[in-house]
């Protein structure tokens, strides 16, 4: 059979309804094979819609916010992927969103926590130190091509601390607001979503740079370090401090990606969200810069995906 036969064959094949996740998993690496983005948010759509019809809901929202961040990452990709799927993805994930999944009720207990029981210092502590924890894992991503800026989260979140209760310069200050940058035109790249590229982990299964996209890492990361520079240049009143990096080191989606069992069940998990709640108690303690910063380096140095 000649190589364009061959190529018909498959196109046709690829078009019709797949019969199982392991056929839509063969389709994906094919689609990534041809550097396809907008084929690969269709079948990710089709991946959550299995997800949700076999009662998957964690799953489901992993695929379709993989979906969702593709075909929204580029005008041109928006525009190859159909008006139905995009809508149709949008509305799924907001029926997953109003769902009782823990990624859903653990950010929902943590903005309760921080509203009625921390102040702004507290909450950008808190924040700070799952930024600690993401460092070993942005080292590992960071040999990926175009993920390089990864491997300064431990710069960043040392920086950060030193700058709540002493100056830094104006050098490290462009510094901040080039990785703010960095992190904000990541997602948007293609290598981003690519899942042939990958690292691997001690006693796991190797990690992608589209895990980050659980929680939405990078957009977080974004998020904190553009509110902390306002906050050197402008002060607390007009920016104020928010939550949604706290939970970002469960990494969903790596386990998700990569295991069978339920999301809360597995050790992992669980350990994530028991440092969650203990840095929660730790911040509203009688504390010092010192002890913070004893927390952040034991936290750099910890390796939050390794089975061993």
């Amino acid at each position: 059979m000649n190589s364009k036969l061959s190529n018909l064959l498959q196109f046709f094949h690829d078009i019709l309804p797949a019969k199982n996740m392991e056929e839509l998993e063969q389709r994906l690496a094919r689609a990534q094979e041809r550097k396809d983005l907008p084929g690969l948010a269709k079948i990710y759509y089709d991946m959550g819609v299995h997800c949700m019809k076999n009662n998957d809901p964690n799953r489901a929202m992993m695929y379709l916010s993989r979906c969702d961040t593709i075909f929204s990452s580029r005008d041109d990709i928006y525009d190859q992927v159909k008006e139905s799927v995009r809508e149709d993805c949008s509305a799924r994930l907001g029926q997953l969103e109003d769902m009782p999944l823990l990624t859903n009720q653990l950010p929902e207990q943590i903005n309760e926590q921080a509203e009625y029981l921390l102040d702004d210092l507290q909450i950008r502590l808190w924040g700070l130190l799952t930024m600690a924890r993401l460092v070993a894992v942005g080292e590992r991503l960071a040999v990926l091509p175009g993920c390089e800026v990864l491997g300064e989260l431990g710069r960043i979140t040392d920086l950060i601390l030193r700058s709540f209760h002493e100056q830094i310069t104006q050098e490290e200050f462009q510094f901040l607001m080039d990785v703010c940058n960095q992190f904000y035109e990541l997602e948007d790249e293609e290598y981003f979503s690519d899942l042939t590229k990958e690292v691997g982990i001690p006693g796991g299964a190797p990690i992608q740079a589209f895990d980050l996209n659980g929680l939405l890492v990078l957009t977080e990361l974004n998020l904190y370090i553009d509110c902390h520079m306002r906050l050197l240049t402008e002060g607390p009143d007009n920016n104020p401090a928010d939550v949604g990096l706290v939970p970002c080191a469960l990494l969903p989606d790596y386990y998700l990606r990569t295991c069978k069992d339920d999301l809360s069940l597995l050790p992992q998990i669980q350990q994530e969200v028991t440092r969650i709640q203990d840095d929660f108690e730790f911040i509203r303690s009688k504390i010092t810069w010192e002890d913070i910063a004893r927390r952040i380096a034991q936290y750099k140095e910890l390796d939050i995906l390794s089975c061993e």
